[in-house]
């Protein structure tokens, strides 16, 4: 079964150079039980099976549930962000953010691409645009903070961080400066600031890095 899934230019860039096999995705909602009891093989209510379950206690049955995004074997279609071209003979094709801006392809796929050179946002990138496809070969649960050291750097991490002094980072925004590198220690730390640099504003106080919400760790191959 093949199936989307969204991932940003910085991460589009480390599958590429197959530094990423791994990404973590929040569970929402988060269980409000504190015990992880594990995959429901057969419940009374089938809805429930092939769910992941928390619990009290580890013998207080189950009480939340969460359907894993993908299972064993699916494919996924990476979405990037990306811009449809087109040449003066009328040829069509597709250009990623991740390969820096296009050369080949003078003329942009519609008016405001032509005047302002906006890239379109990974959501809105169909199938036929994919050109990365990823097999999924294992997904857990765990804590955000359960992460090690080679968890984080088959996440795409490095020893280092960035944070911007001014304006808004945004793929999409012209006028944005650019980030400032700071070396980190581990790749624990590089994988935090990406983390937390990656959620939306709402995300940001909810599932942070130092919150620790549980999350989903699904394992890939590029294919």
């Amino acid at each position: 079964m093949e199936r989307p899934i969204l991932f940003n230019t910085e991460m589009v860039m480390a599958i590429l150079e197959n530094k990423k096999t791994q990404t973590r995705r929040i569970i929402k909602p988060q269980p409000k039980q504190p015990i992880p009891l594990g995959v429901v093989v057969s419940s009374t209510e089938s809805k429930n099976e092939g769910c992941f379950g928390w619990g009290q206690d580890k013998c207080g049955g189950i009480i939340d549930y969460a359907r894993p995004p993908y299972k064993v074997g699916d494919i996924l279609y990476v979405r990037e962000t990306w811009a449809n071209t087109w040449t003066p003979d009328g040829d069509e094709g597709f250009v990623y953010r991740a390969d820096g801006k296009p050369s080949t392809f003078p003329y942009w796929g519609n008016a405001r691409q032509c005047k302002h050179e906006v890239w379109i946002p990974n959501i809105h990138m169909p199938k036929k645009a994919a050109r990365i496809f990823l097999k999924v070969t294992n997904v857990r649960v765990e804590r955000l903070q359960d992460i090690t050291e080679e968890g984080a750097k088959s996440e795409g991490a490095a020893k280092q961080i960035w944070y911007h002094p001014y304006g808004t980072r945004s793929e999409n925004n012209q006028e944005y400066v650019g980030d400032i590198t700071q070396h980190v220690p581990n790749y624990i730390t590089g994988f935090a600031g990406i983390w937390d640099r990656t959620l939306g504003k709402w995300d940001d106080w909810l599932y942070s890095f130092k919150r620790n919400p549980w999350i989903w760790v699904i394992e890939f191959e590029k294919m």
